[in-house]
Formats: structure tokens, C-alpha cells, sequence
């Protein structure tokens, strides 16, 4: 004869109970910490949106600054 309390038991092993729950525990944790680093950096980017244009602007001034600089000091090397 089977007896039905040992048929199904109540809960499963207590060490392998307490095991996944840790497993489960850990694996929120990760999955929360990527999901707010995701966000942060589609936020970011997204603020970023509203200011691009006066950004590259300021790109291309300090590209053709530097551009004008590197000129200035291949010709006085040049010129030594």
C-alpha cells in the first residue's frame, strides 16, 4: 500500500529548496542591475538627442581648430 503522505510529499528536499531560491535571489539581482544600466544609457542617450546639434557644432569647430593647429606646426617643422 502506498500512503499518500509519502506519495507526494509536502515540499521537496530543504538544502535544494533553500539552493534555488539563492539561485532565484541572485539571478533578480542581475537581471535588475542590467535593466537599470540599460535604462540609464537610453535616458542618457536620449538627453543627449536634445543637445546634439549645438554638440556637433562644437565638433567641427574643434575639428577645424585642431586641423589648422596640426597645419601650423607640419609648416614650422617643415620649415626648420
Amino acid at each position: 500500500m502506498i500512503k499518500s503522505a509519502d506519495a507526494i510529499p509536502a515540499s521537496g528536499a530543504p538544502g535544494k529548496t533553500r539552493f534555488m531560491l539563492i539561485v532565484l535571489i541572485a539571478l533578480a539581482v542581475v537581471f535588475s542591475l542590467a535593466a537599470e544600466m540599460a535604462y540609464s544609457y537610453f535616458a542618457e542617450r536620449y538627453e543627449m538627442n536634445w543637445v546634439r546639434p549645438e554638440l556637433a557644432e562644437h565638433a567641427a569647430i574643434v575639428r577645424a581648430t585642431q586641423g589648422r593647429l596640426r597645419q601650423n606646426r607640419a609648416s614650422n617643422l617643415n620649415a626648420r
